[in-house]
């Protein structure tokens, strides 16, 4: 409300080039280690053997971020405090301005403002933990992008004829485009480290601001405000340009409220809302260009047509992609590993260079911002689509071009859309569900090998289904496989999202150490966030009819139902407990004469339980469960 996108560019900039400085530290440290003797024939061996050291490094950076970033934030949101607080009557001559809250009022104005000063605490104290959290997702994705490169440039650099320099390179500079400390939150959006810093810190610090200004308008007693006319209004803000609105939302609609000069008249003023429903509506979002000011009955004049001008968003627009591109080329030059990478990455800096001084001599209204071309910078994942550009500059010939991936797709209907018959198209599926699936859970490493097409029957069909293939290491510096994990998605025919879990193999040494819940419960907040609506499972092999009932799937047909049943009633037979044979047969009358699918008719969770009590660690329903083959489901 109180900042202009400018001002709120300017305030948090502090915090967001520490952020951005930690970025090209931790890349740099990469790229470094992976160069290393990368020309000798035990490199992957030396290469995995020193995760641990490059662990330590990056924890070193983080922590110094850390440390830097409490004081930075506070900092911070005061500054963006006093300059709402300055910015409330800009513009508005002193004598026009209500007198000062009386002394009868000022206890009251103090204690507010104690008030205030928590919540400013609590909104640095919110963004802190917010950030902090971030910083553990960001450490296990740099570990995984550096043993990921190592161990694919090794496989390409054996399958494809390439030298390991140039597979480690194809390999590396996907990752850098991604974001090298990049992670995916639990909506399954994909982040920059300084991205999301910059996102949430331009969020609080106009939360910050607009508590100054509405808190000093407040004590003057003024309740109306207008939005200024911007140049290069976007189509959320647009409908919001030159209205006026209430802070406090005491007034609304068409209105009659005293004129602040002539004494004992009244002004009609239209209140298009209050200032909240505005901001719910688009208005005041980040990159925002408006601003609010006071507005005084019979004083302030309200532009009699607010300026449409579609073309300059589009211009400001278009400078942010032809930035963003300068700042992936640069990157890609920091993190080249061949002589002639770096050479390409400097010939398109210079290119983008040269398309950037032209939209600038075409749009003189627009300055040029040299940091934000600097790597790190921007408010966008890489992994966004970018707004229409024109076209690129002419790559100059290089010796080595690796594959160019379609553009990139993160959310699970695009990726269904995606052709998975061409190898591009894998590719690209493959690096969005590495990050999706990748990952450390419970001491155990995923490492995502692979995607296909998936069908009902597990292979390539018409149901345009994705199936994606992942290996379990016991840790990331020896790379001991111990288990194999197969995830698919399809549309069924109604057009609903369905997960699979086809296959979990897990090495009986590490079994019940929480693997599989942390595993499926990472999982499935993104199923959720995907919109997908049930997981289906073949609960088989080994202990996997046990296990799946225990977490809550159930019977998807009553063929597997009766399946179970029938291994009940085997093990009423062999069981000499009589609390736990009529618990088991109370269960098979109730399946007897309930129909399959009412609430009444016993599930898997329930069959599995039976016979069991605290002290138990074998029971009736358990040995039915082991060993079962039953189809599953789970609703989300």
């Amino acid at each position: 409300m109180a900042l202009s996108g400018e001002q709120i560019e300017a305030t948090t900039r502090t915090l967001v080039d520490l952020y951005r400085d930690a970025e090209q530290s931790i890349l740099a440290e990469v790229t470094r280690r992976l160069a290393t003797g990368i020309d000798a024939a035990d490199w992957q061996v030396q290469r995995l053997g020193a995760l641990a050291t490059l662990r330590s490094a990056v924890e070193r950076v983080l922590a110094l971020v850390a440390e830097d970033t409490s004081g930075r934030i506070r900092d911070m949101l005061a500054a963006a405090y006093r300059t709402g607080q300055a910015t409330a009557t800009a513009g508005i001559p002193a004598r026009l301005l209500p007198r000062d809250p009386d002394a009868g009022r000022a206890t009251g104005v103090i204690r507010a403002q104690g008030i205030r000063a928590g919540v400013m605490e609590s909104l640095a104290a919110a963004l802190l933990d917010d950030v902090g959290q971030r910083h553990s997702n960001v450490l296990r994705h740099v570990m995984d992008v550096y043993r990921s490169v190592v161990q694919r440039a090794t496989a390409v650099s054996v399958a494809g004829g390439m030298t390991r320099r140039q597979a480690s390179q194809w390999a590396y500079q996907k990752f850098i485009d991604q974001g090298i400390t990049s992670f995916t939150d639990v909506r399954g959006r994909q982040w920059r480290l300084s991205s999301y810093v910059e996102m949430a810190a331009r969020t609080v610090t106009q939360r910050a601001a607009v508590q100054g200004q509405t808190d000093r308008l407040t004590t003057l007693g003024i309740d109306l405000v207008i939005v200024s006319d911007s140049p290069r209004e976007c189509e959320r803000c647009r409908p919001w340009e030159g209205t006026v609105l209430s802070i406090s939302g005491a007034e609304r609609g068409r209105v009659e409220v005293p004129s602040a000069v002539d004494e004992g008249r009244t002004v009609t003023v239209d209140v298009a809302g209050t200032v909240e429903q505005a901001r719910a509506a688009g208005l005041q979002h980040p990159n925002c260009t408006h601003s609010l000011r006071a507005y005084l009955p019979g004083v302030t004049r309200r532009p009699a047509q607010p300026t449409v001008n579609p073309d300059g968003y589009e211009a400001k627009d278009r400078q942010r992609a032809i930035e963003r591109q300068i700042r992936r080329w640069k990157e890609r030059e920091t993190g080249a590993l061949t002589p002639e990478a770096k050479t390409a990455a400097r010939a398109k800096i210079r290119a983008w260079q040269k398309t950037m001084r032209e939209h600038l001599a075409a749009n003189p209204e627009l300055k040029r911002l040299r940091y934000r071309e600097q790597p790190g910078a921007g408010s966008r994942p890489a992994s966004m689509p970018s707004p229409a550009a024109t076209p690129i500059p002419p790559a100059l010939p290089q010796r080595i071009r690796a594959p160019q991936p379609p553009p990139r797709v993160d959310d699970l209907p695009g990726l269904l859309d995606v052709d998975l018959k061409q190898a591009a198209g894998r590719d690209m599926a493959g690096d969005v569900m590495a990050d999706i699936v990748g990952g450390e859970y419970a001491g155990l490493i995923v490492e995502v090998n692979g995607v296909e097409s998936y069908d009902e029957f597990g292979h390539a069909g018409d149901l345009h289904g994705i199936l994606v293939r992942a290996k379990i290491y016991a840790d990331a510096l020896d790379g001991t496989e111990v288990g194999n994990v197969q995830r698919a998605f399809y549309r069924d025919d109604d057009g609903q999202l369905v997960a699979v879990h086809a296959f979990l193999q897990l090495a009986r040494d590490q079994r019940g150490k929480g693997f599989a819940s942390e595993f499926n419960g990472h999982l499935e907040d993104w199923y959720r966030s995907q919109g997908i609506t049930r997981i289906e499972v073949h609960a088989n092999i080994d202990i996997g009819g046990y296990t799946w009932a225990s977490h809550g799937y159930d019977f998807a047909d009553e063929e597997s139902a009766e399946a179970v049943l029938h291994r009940l009633r085997r093990e009423i037979r062999t069981t000499t407990d009589e609390a736990q044979i009529e618990q088991a047969k109370a269960i098979l009358e109730r399946a007897e004469y309930e129909p399959f699918g009412s609430d009444n008719y016993p599930s898997a969770w329930e069959i599995s339980q039976c016979g069991r009590s605290a002290d138990s660690v074998d029971w009736i329903g358990k040995q039915a469960m082991l060993g079962s083959d039953w189809e599953g489901v789970k609703w989300l």
